[in-house]
């Protein structure tokens, strides 16, 4: 169909505009024409679109037919004939200009893979059209007065003007660098800027001599330094560093076959650019070693330490309390605080999300292996970006609970041997009373009248006896035979009250219970009795010593 045709063309624009490019060129209208780019695909829209318009509305394709009833189909054609007229363009170049037009959209049809009926038959049908388009825009170029053209001219050349000016004013203010060379690269054209950058008689030069790059046809500067890239260079005088970008002129009119080179000085931003990566490298750095100390700490803490989130999910553990728990090398990271927790203390630390508090409780805690230990659970709420975190400190109290219970039952084990020694010496206080009595009453009623006899007599062998009787009650007081006297007198107080208890048939650890000393005094104190009653040496125990003799 006709219209397929007319929308190839839009879908082929840039072979349109190298077509066109190309015929301009060959019918010498190139170099007189001021059409930019996009005057070009206004141009070919013009001429197109309406014929779309026309065929949509099923209108028959015959030069009759549209010459009498739709000549609106060539009135985007008139305006550009007018717009051109009054820059002084003849009617010569105007349709010139409209033919090579017409002959690159020859080439398209010419070049498509219809079938060759096809392709003639679609080529009649639009060359009919534009025949009737360039008619109608002929007959009303004719129309037009001589005055009206002048005056059209005048104010379009002024409009022209002003553009022209206030466009030169622009490229000479602007503070970037701004060369316009031609095919070769030589300089033809510079603003301000350049001149006081480079100077004028830098007008002709090649312009590699400028921006510090080596000579290369332009094209390849164009791919490498395209406008949009805004590469960085820096210029053969190390005095800047710029932005280097190309703009080819034929990106504004076809006419042009030159460049525009645009260079930003951006030296100060460099300058803190490198500053900003120096401080950003020293502040990664120092935060790379501040991460790598708090890992080593973190990891090689002597408690568990736990990271959760607001579920309570673990989202990081240290070594120590992957171990506590019995997870080893898999990690906690992933399970859910209630699995390691008992419900009671689980619940205390859900409660800590809402404290901002450090608070600690004490719970039992679940392994891997299903055993539970006894532990001391620091919590404290904190936030990372925007999301909070519950940072779990779990120490281990099962030694502390074993001594705790140690010292419990040693406590209670103390309160008891307490009374008992209370009540030991409840008794040897009564039995000392009832010595103490026994001895009063025997110094009483024997001792002293011995001691009156003794005193009275003047018998020598009375007297004599009375003495030995004397000797004998004393040391009857102390429960041990006369017989001892010499040898028990060497003895200290204690000595003399172990020989007592020996006597009495106590063993060394009720003795050192009820004197309150150590089973190591008490074998020293037998030792040392042993070597004052001169039985080192011989095979006769103590108890049997003390009551036999």
């Amino acid at each position: 169909m006709l219209t397929d045709l007319l929308n190839g063309f839009i879908e082929e624009m840039e072979t349109f505009l190298d077509g066109w490019t190309r015929h301009m060129e060959a019918a010498g209208y190139l170099e007189h024409t001021t059409a930019k780019r996009d005057d070009c695909i206004r141009s070919l829209l013009g001429v197109i679109e309406p014929m779309k318009k026309h065929l949509a509305e099923g209108k028959p394709v015959e030069f009759a037919y549209i010459m009498k009833n739709s000549r609106e189909i060539a009135d985007s054609l008139i305006m550009m004939a007018e717009r051109h007229k009054a820059r002084g363009i003849t009617a010569e170049m105007f349709f010139g200009c409209f033919k090579t037009l017409i002959h690159s959209l020859d080439d398209i049809i010419l070049s498509s893979p219809a079938q060759s009926g096809e392709k003639l038959r679609l080529y009649i049908e639009f060359r009919r059209m534009l025949d009737c388009v360039e008619s109608i825009a002929i007959s009303k170029w004719d129309k037009q007065s001589r005055d009206d053209r002048m005056k059209m001219l005048e104010r379009t050349d002024r409009i022209l003007t002003l553009a022209k000016n206030k466009y030169e004013n622009i490229f000479q203010v602007t503070s970037d660098i701004v060369l316009v060379t031609d095919s070769e690269g030589r300089i033809l054209e510079m603003n301000r800027a350049a001149e006081e950058k480079f100077g004028q008689n830098a007008i002709g030069s090649a312009v590699w001599l400028y921006i510090g790059l080596q000579p290369m046809p332009m094209g390849e500067l164009l791919k490498e330094y395209p406008a949009q890239a805004q590469k960085e260079v820096r210029l053969p005088d190390n005095t800047a560093i710029v932005t280097l970008g190309v703009v080819p002129l034929k990106k504004v009119s076809l006419a042009s076959a030159g460049y525009v080179i645009i260079l930003s000085d951006i030296t100060c931003m460099v300058e803190h650019r490198a500053r900003l990566e120096q401080l950003v490298n020293e502040r990664t750095a120092a935060l790379s070693k501040s991460e790598n100390l708090f890992r080593s700490l973190f990891s090689s803490a002597g408690e568990g330490i736990i990271l959760a989130d607001r579920n309570l999910g673990i989202v990081q553990s240290n070594e120590k309390a992957d171990t506590m728990f019995g997870f080893g090398s898999i990690g906690l990271t992933g399970i859910n605080c209630a699995k390691i927790f008992h419900p009671d203390g689980f619940k205390t630390i859900k409660n800590s999300f809402a404290d901002t508090d450090i608070s600690s409780t004490e719970t039992m805690c679940v392994t891997t292996r299903g055993d539970s230990f006894p532990a001391n659970v620091t919590t404290s709420k904190l936030t990372l970006g925007s999301e909070p975190f519950l940072h779990l400190i779990v120490r281990d109290i099962t030694q502390q609970k074993l001594m705790e219970e140690n010292i419990l039952h040693e406590k209670a084990a103390a309160e008891e041997m307490n009374v008992t020694l209370r009540n030991v010496m409840k008794t040897i206080g009564k039995d000392k009373e009832e010595t103490e009595r026994t001895i009063a009453q025997r110094i009483t009623t024997q001792i002293l009248p011995s001691m009156q006899k003794l005193a009275a007599e003047d018998n020598i062998e009375i007297r004599k006896m009375y003495a030995n009787m004397i000797k004998e009650q004393l040391s009857s007081l102390t429960g041990i035979n006369a017989a001892n006297s010499a040898s028990l007198m060497k003895l200290s107080k204690a000595e003399i009250q172990i020989c007592q208890l020996i006597q009495a048939g106590k063993s060394s650890k009720e003795i050192g219970d009820i004197m309150n000393i150590s089973f190591e005094t008490m074998q020293t104190h037998r030792k040392n009795i042993r070597k004052k009653l001169g039985l080192n040496g011989k095979d006769l125990n103590l108890y049997s010593f003390l009551t036999n003799t």
